[in-house]
């Protein structure tokens, strides 16, 4: 009996060996690269497989010598099974039924971005980039954005000479995504404060992260010629998952941002890229991203943005408001929280307790709705959403 146990554990060594995924590669080679989650799921079918062969080889009966790990062991195969079919059910349910609501296309030409090592990406110096917006193969928008020698969208300007500056920092909210150079933050601010050139540093995709980068290597007297100023970081909530490398993050376009972390000490460090520094969790969110259950549900992990990752947020603009205020003595840092935040309360009460200056605009008006936005399917403000942003900050700024 135990002979003949272990040659069908042998039997069974051989056949997990015969349906993984490598062993298909090696034989069969293919062009098409298998995704991480089934990688993933082959290696826990090879477990499974495992299990059985090592009690077959040492143990010849298994049901009466090990009645609850058996059970154990059934009751775990047989929900990986439920949950397999389910993962394929929808990958097929995907590819042959699912309808989006709409279809939309970003065309760019050229590129919008560059490799860069130290932010991950940057724009291109002295182009002009095409930006086409299409749902459902109709034009929305067609902009063309002017980026200077310094990696920066061009903000028009008169020649009357200005001997302060008002810069923005941020994402795509500040760089103006899908809106006309005299239309962006920047521009309006610029008209709204007299005496005040400004200057555009949004970069499509930037976190938090990169605003301490930028106030360390381009918000400097290099770039700008005015030796005082306002420096305005545009802050939305998304600004942390990307600061935290969170799955979608990843998925998407994150992968070798930098990588910062609180130590024990609860001082700031950086260690490399999320795909360098944290090696692991960077793959395990590469894996479940690939998970089809994991994209019909949406889901985000971490699911919640952590008291330790406020601090984390708040740390990084500290230090980049001292980055900044090394620079250009004398000058105002502030943080801009864009209409429609949810975060704003939690930072803001850090900030206030390291003397970081603060608007909130959160309830300023509803950014979601279609007055301030340049199609449905697009959230990033339009022009009369930037104007009224700027109409009030530039009270606050006048009053500080």
């Amino acid at each position: 009996m135990q002979i003949s146990a272990r040659i069908f554990g042998v039997i069974l060594i051989l056949f997990a060996l015969a349906l993984n995924e490598w062993a298909f590669e090696f034989v069969f080679p293919t062009e098409r690269e298998v995704d991480y989650f089934v990688r993933f799921l082959v290696l826990i079918a090879d477990v499974f497989f495992l299990f059985p062969v090592i009690i077959l080889l040492f143990f010849s009966v298994v049901t009466s010598q090990f009645p609850r790990l058996f059970a154990l062991y059934f009751g775990l195969f047989v929900s990986f099974v439920i949950f397999c079919c389910a993962e394929f059910g929808t990958r097929y349910y995907f590819k042959h039924f699912y309808k989006p609501p709409f279809k939309d296309i970003t065309e760019w030409n050229p590129k919008s971005t560059k490799p860069d090592s130290l932010f991950a990406y940057r724009l291109p110096e002295n182009k002009i980039i095409n930006h086409r917006y299409l749902v459902n193969d109709t034009l929305i928008y067609e902009q063309n954005y002017k980026i200077d020698s310094f990696s920066r969208r061009e903000t028009p300007t008169d020649t009357i000479a200005k001997d302060k500056f008002i810069a923005v920092a941020g994402c795509s909210f500040a760089f103006g995504y899908g809106v006309k150079e005299d239309e962006t933050l920047s521009f309006f601010l610029q008209q709204q404060m007299h005496g005040y050139e400004g200057y555009n540093y949004g970069v499509s995709g930037y976190g938090t992260e990169h605003l301490l980068l930028e106030t360390r290597e381009k918000i400097t007297p290099k770039e700008i010629k005015q030796k005082q100023g306002i420096l305005i970081y545009f802050f939305i909530d998304n600004h942390l998952n990307r600061l935290i490398g969170s799955r979608r993050i990843i998925k998407l376009w994150g992968e070798k941002f930098p990588y910062f972390f609180l130590d024990e000490e609860k001082k700031l460090q950086q260690s490399g890229t999320f795909k360098t520094g944290r090696y692991w969790k960077t793959l395990f969110y590469k894996t479940i991203t690939n998970s089809a259950i994991v994209d019909i549900l949406d889901l985000e992990i971490p699911f919640t943005i952590s008291d330790d990752n406020f601090k984390l947020a708040a740390t990084i603009i500290k230090e980049s408001k001292k980055e900044f205020e090394k620079n250009f003595p004398g000058s105002k840092f502030v943080v801009l929280f864009c209409p429609g935040s949810k975060c704003s309360g939690e930072l803001a009460a850090l900030l206030a307790k390291r003397n970081i200056d603060f608007v909130d605009h959160s309830q300023l008006f509803d950014i979601n709705s279609k007055e301030y936005r340049s199609h449905y399917s697009d959230p990033h403000p339009n022009g009369k959403a930037y104007e009224e942003i700027a109409k009030n900050l530039s009270i606050y700024l006048s009053q500080h």
